[in-house]
This record gives C-alpha cells, sequence and structure tokens, in this order.
C-alpha cells in the first residue's frame, strides 16, 4: 500500500505527463499556453478523459 506522500507522488507525475503531453499537443496546433493550466485540465484528468477529447473540448482539431 501507498504512503500519502507516495500517492501524492505518483498522481502528480501522472497529472504532470497529461499536461505536459496536452501543452505540447496545442502548441504544434498553434495554441498559446493559455489553455494549459491545472483549473482547467484537472477536472479532465481526474475524470479519465483521453488527450483526443481534452484536445477537441478546448478546440484543437485532433489529427486534421
Amino acid at each position: 500500500m501507498y504512503s500519502n506522500y507516495e500517492s501524492a507522488t505518483l498522481w502528480n507525475t501522472g497529472f504532470s505527463s497529461f499536461k505536459r503531453r496536452i501543452d505540447e499537443q496545442l502548441q504544434l496546433n498553434g495554441f498559446d499556453d493559455s489553455l494549459v493550466d491545472d483549473e482547467t485540465l484537472l477536472p479532465f484528468y481526474r475524470a479519465g478523459e483521453s488527450e483526443t477529447y481534452v484536445l477537441s473540448a478546448l478546440g484543437c482539431t485532433v489529427g486534421a
């Protein structure tokens, strides 16, 4: 079983990776980084939404 610190570290690492990948895709598609903040992305992450879904919800055309 993980301690609270270990759980928080694992969670933060997962969220940080999720946030970084979203940021990279937005930048590749000409968006600025104003959409990539914890307040915007955390609800998507907690709900387990895919990166493709999040990018689409933020107005980024994926796979075009």
